[in-house]
């Protein structure tokens, strides 16, 4: 019984330091040493449609360090309605116009691709004007347009109201 004893502690050593959640690695090959800041469920009529997941170095959310938005989807989407989605909120968050909008549209062509139940779609922020996106783990694309880092992800992380709000707030891990 003695022999067990210090083998069982340190086991249950390592499994209480070891982090309650592990960042995707693709998050981790940008951001080492990737911490959650908050994990939130977004729904429509009692449909889940996505879990989202923010990362960075430090825990808490800032707009000002790198960071990684992870969507994990629990129904399909076209890349087409992806697309247009994003488009409409960066226009109604003071982006531009459809037409000033039109070359970040054909980079997004790009990066986005259909997606199918379980599928994981991630974007990290490395600068204000800057973002890689990856598919299940696979980059897809580079993204340079200017702040795009808040017209772009403030999608998920400035709602400003209702369910948008909850979602943002959980996301930056202030709820």
């Amino acid at each position: 019984m003695k022999n067990l004893i210090a083998p069982l502690f340190a086991a249950l050593a390592l499994i209480a330091s070891a982090p309650a959640w592990a960042s995707p690695a693709e998050v981790s090959r940008v951001i080492p040493n990737a911490r959650m800041v908050g994990e939130a469920s977004y729904a429509v009529l009692s449909v889940r449609l996505f879990n989202a997941q923010l990362w960075n170095d430090s825990g808490a959310f800032s707009w000002e360090r790198p960071f990684a938005l992870t969507l994990t989807y629990d129904r399909s989407a076209r890349a087409s309605m992806l697309i247009n989605r994003s488009i409409r909120e960066m226009g109604s968050r003071g982006a531009g116009d459809a037409q000033a909008l039109a070359p970040l549209r054909a980079q997004l062509e790009r990066c986005f691709t259909d997606v199918a139940q379980g599928d994981r779609f991630t974007g990290v922020s490395t600068a204000p004007d800057r973002a890689v996106f990856f598919h299940n783990g696979a980059q897809r694309c580079e993204v340079r347009w200017p702040n795009f880092r808040r017209h772009f992800f403030g999608i998920w992380l400035a709602g400003r109201d209702g369910a948008a709000a909850r979602l943002s707030a959980q996301l930056r891990g202030e709820a």
